[in-house]
C-alpha cells in the first residue's frame, strides 16, 4: 500500500528483481530496469549479475484501461506476513512504518458490474476481470504503451518487448465458477 513512499496518484506497488510496479486508478505501471551493459532479460535465461553502483537503464509499459471508471474504490485483500520501512533522512517523525503487504488489490467497478483483480503468481503479475451476469464484457478495453515490439505468441500469449526487458501477458481465460469449480 502506498502510505507516502510514492507518488500520491499511486494506490499500491510492488518491487521485485528488475522492476517495480505502481497500481493507479486507471493503469498499472510497470518498470523494467537493468544494469546498463547487462544481457537484456528478454533474450537470456541467466540473472543478470548486478552491481550495487551499476547505471541502471529503465523501460516504462503502461497498461490502462480504456473508458474505465477514473475513481475506481481500491481495496487490498489477503494481507501478507511482514511490513516495509522506509527510514529516509534523520528525522524518524518522517519515517514511514509499519506498512503492511497484501496478496491481492481489487479495483470494484472499473467498468459497469466489472471489477479487476490484480495479483502476483509465482512472481508474475497478473489479473482478471470479474465479469457479473449482467455485465458487456466488450467494455473492457485495455491500451499498453511503451513496447517497442508486440507480438502475438501461437499459444496466444502477448510479448511487450522493450530494450530492457519483454513483459509477456498469459493468453486470456475466459470461465464460471459453478459448486466450486471452474467451467
Amino acid at each position: 500500500a502506498n502510505h507516502g513512499q510514492t507518488d500520491t496518484r499511486v494506490k499500491f506497488l510492488a518491487r521485485g528483481h528488475g522492476y517495480t510496479l505502481f497500481l493507479t486508478p486507471t493503469e498499472a505501471v510497470l518498470v523494467l530496469r537493468q544494469p546498463q551493459g547487462a544481457p537484456s532479460p528478454a533474450h537470456s535465461r541467466a540473472p543478470a549479475k548486478w552491481a550495487p553502483t551499476a547505471t541502471l537503464a529503465t523501460s516504462v509499459l503502461r497498461i490502462q484501461l480504456v473508458g474505465a471508471n477514473a475513481a475506481p474504490l481500491v481495496t487490498p485483500l489477503d494481507e501478507l506476513p511482514g511490513q516495509s520501512h522506509y527510514l529516509r533522512g534523520r528525522d524518524p517523525q518522517q519515517w514511514l512504518t509499519q506498512i503492511p503487504h497484501y496478496g491481492k488489490v481489487r479495483y470494484a467497478a472499473v467498468y459497469p458490474d466489472i471489477d479487476l483483480l490484480y495479483y502476483g503468481n509465482q512472481r508474475q503479475l497478473e489479473y482478471d476481470f470479474v465479469v457479473s451476469p449482467r455485465a458487456d464484457p466488450t467494455a473492457i478495453r485495455l491500451a499498453f504503451q511503451g513496447a517497442d515490439i508486440l507480438s502475438v505468441y501461437a499459444s496466444g500469449k502477448l510479448s511487450l518487448r522493450t530494450a530492457h526487458g519483454e513483459f509477456i501477458q498469459g493468453a486470456p481465460n475466459a470461465y464460471q465458477e459453478r459448486d466450486g469449480t471452474r467451467q
